[in-house]
C-alpha cells in the first residue's frame, strides 16, 4: 500500500475517536478535507444575507445556503460572489474573529452522528500561528456545539478540539508523505489571496523562522480588474466610477473564463498580468527571506497563487516542488499529518 492508503486504512481503525477534518479559512476560499472526503471541499469566502425568493433552496455543495439562529439565511460561495456580497475584506476583520461563521459552510450532514457520534477534531491553519490571542479566539469561536441547517438539512456537531497549524506548512507534510522531500531544511511558500506565508521548516516538520508577507492573489486580481480592456468589456466604458470587483476576477482566474471577454482575449490579458505578478511575488519573497533561502535545501510552493503559477515555477527551477493541486496541498497535508499521529 502507498503511504496515503495506509493512512486511510488507519482512519477506519480509529473507533470512537472524534472525526478528524482539516480546515482552512481563507480570505478567498474556505477549504475542507477529512475522513470520508474523496475530494477537498472549496467554498469561496463570499456571502450575502439577501437571498431572493426564487433563489431560496438552490444552494449547492460549493455554494451552500446556511440557516442559523443568529445569522438567519446566508448564501456562501461563488454564486453570491458574482453579485452584491460581503467578504472578510469588506468587514475589515481578521478571519479568526469570525471563524465560527466561516466554519459553517465547511461542515456537512455526514459529520453528524455515525461512529464518531457527531464529535469532531479540527485542524485549522492560520497565518498568525505564533499569536496566542489568535489561538484563544479561534478556540472560543469553534469549540463546542454547532447547530444549523445546510441546504435545508440539519447539522448538529460538537467540536472537541482545535489544533492550530501554520498556514502553508501542510504542503511540507504532504510532500513528506508523498516521498518528495529532500533531507535538510525546506522553505514552504504558500501564496494565498491576501498574504504569502513563508516558513523555514526543519527536518522534524517544525517551522523555525518565517512570517506572512502582505502580498498575494488579491494584488493580481486588482491589477486585472483595473485593466482598461477589462473595464471596457465588463463595464461598457472606462469613463465610469464603477469598479470591476477583484472577487469577480479571482473566480475568472479559477474558472479560466470571464463573461464578455472571449477566451483568446482573456488569456492574453491574464498572461500579461501573471508574468508581472510572478516576478513581483518571487522578487519580494527572495528579497525578504534571503537568509532562509541560504539554509533551505528545497523550496515548496502551495496555495491558489502557486496553482496559477505552477508551470511557470516549474520552468523557472526544476527543483521547485509544486503539487498538482497546489491550492489544496496544505489542507490535505495537514489532515494526513494529524491522522498519522492518531
Amino acid at each position: 500500500m502507498t503511504p496515503l492508503t495506509e493512512l486511510k486504512t488507519l482512519n477506519s481503525q480509529t473507533g470512537t475517536q472524534p472525526k478528524l477534518i482539516s480546515i482552512e479559512i481563507s480570505n478567498s476560499q474556505g477549504k475542507r478535507y477529512g475522513e470520508g472526503d474523496r475530494e477537498p471541499l472549496i467554498v469561496h469566502s463570499a456571502w450575502t444575507h439577501t437571498v431572493d425568493r426564487v433563489s431560496r433552496g438552490k444552494g449547492t455543495q460549493s455554494s451552500p445556503q446556511i440557516q442559523t439562529q443568529d445569522d438567519g439565511l446566508v448564501w456562501f460561495g461563488e454564486i453570491p460572489a458574482l453579485g452584491e456580497h460581503q467578504s472578510i475584506a469588506t468587514l475589515g476583520k481578521d478571519k479568526s474573529e469570525i471563524a465560527r461563521f466561516l466554519l459553517y459552510p465547511l461542515l456537512r450532514e455526514d459529520d453528524n452522528g455515525g461512529a464518531h457520534d457527531g464529535h469532531l477534531r479540527i485542524v485549522m491553519s492560520h497565518h498568525s500561528y505564533f499569536d496566542p490571542e489568535i489561538q484563544r479566539r479561534i478556540e472560543k469561536q469553534t469549540l463546542g456545539r454547532h447547530q444549523f441547517t445546510r441546504n435545508g438539512r440539519d447539522i448538529d456537531v460538537i467540536v472537541d478540539s482545535v489544533d492550530l497549524v501554520p498556514e502553508g506548512v501542510g504542503a511540507y507534510w504532504l510532500a513528506s508523505e508523498l516521498g518528495q522531500l529532500n533531507s535538510g531544511y525546506s522553505l514552504t511558500i504558500e501564496i494565498g489571496y491576501r498574504t504569502t506565508e513563508v516558513w523555514l521548516v526543519n527536518d522534524a516538520g517544525e517551522p523555525i523562522k518565517g512570517e506572512p508577507i502582505q502580498f498575494g492573489v488579491f494584488n493580481l486580481a486588482s491589477a486585472i480588474a483595473s485593466d482598461d480592456e477589462v473595464r471596457s468589456a465588463l463595464l461598457g466604458t472606462t469613463d465610469t466610477p464603477k469598479q470591476v470587483r477583484d472577487s469577480q476576477i479571482a473566480i475568472a482566474l479559477k474558472q479560466g473564463k470571464i463573461a464578455k471577454l472571449d477566451s483568446q482575449q482573456w488569456d492574453l490579458i491574464k498572461t500579461r498580468h501573471l508574468e508581472r505578478w510572478k516576478d513581483d511575488v518571487i522578487g519580494m519573497v527572495f528579497a525578504q527571506h534571503e537568509s532562509s533561502l541560504a539554509q533551505a535545501e528545497q523550496i515548496l510552493f502551495s496555495g491558489g497563487g502557486a496553482a496559477l503559477l505552477r508551470e511557470r515555477l516549474r520552468r523557472a527551477n526544476p527543483n521547485f516542488w509544486v503539487d498538482g493541486d497546489a491550492q489544496t496541498a496544505s489542507v490535505r497535508g495537514s489532515y494526513y499529518h494529524f491522522l498519522s499521529c492518531v
